[in-house]
């Protein structure tokens, strides 16, 4: 009983040295682009807990090696807050980066809330950036519009956050036009 034993310990001691001697296993990341057709994207970003991001793209590209997400021709999507439309957006193409926040040429939001449209368009070889970790739109020309298309503001290198209560605009060199009118309830 005691030599069956032995061998037994004997016999699980080889396979052990055995299996510590294989090589160890890698993650492969696949090479290349995901590409994805007609897809809905749901972003749940780590540093806005509270939001969920949802778009509808017609094409979208993951680069693995990079964490990018490449979203075009994007409509009917969304950042909803609480259940609550926070605000809409669309664009030709828009890059979710590994840090979760939105680059483009060209965004266009529409708050519900106040009945905004920022049109908020890349220059001076900066991109549109919708920034995840501080929540707040940085923009290098903005044009907004109310209910009526009627033009509130325009500006360059300006930035807000996404609750509208932070506004930051111009710089050295730059012109704002703003025109703001109160609403007759």
């Amino acid at each position: 009983m005691f030599r069956l034993s032995l061998l037994a310990l004997g016999a699980t001691v080889v396979v052990l040295v055995v299996l510590s001697l294989l090589p160890a296993r890698t993650r492969t990341v696949p090479g290349g682009t995901i590409v994805l057709s007609g897809a809905q994207v749901t972003l749940y970003p780590q540093a806005d807990p509270e939001a969920v991001w949802t778009f509808a793209s017609e094409r979208v590209d993951y680069q693995p090696d990079s964490g990018e997400t490449v979203l075009r021709d994007i409509g009917d999507s969304a950042r909803t807050v609480g259940g609550e439309v926070d605000f809409t957006l669309a664009s030709e193409r828009i890059t979710i980066d590994a840090e979760e926040n939105l680059r483009g040429e060209s965004i266009e939001v529409y708050v519900p809330d106040v009945q905004w449209t920022l049109d908020m368009r890349a220059g001076g070889g900066k991109t549109v950036l919708l920034d995840q970790q501080q929540g707040r739109f940085v923009v290098p020309a903005i044009d907004i519009t109310d209910g009526n298309g009627d033009s509130i503001s325009s500006s360059k290198n300006f930035s807000m956050n996404f609750d509208l209560t932070d506004t930051r605009t111009g710089g050295a060199g730059t012109k704002n036009s703003d025109s703001f009118r109160d609403r007759a309830d």
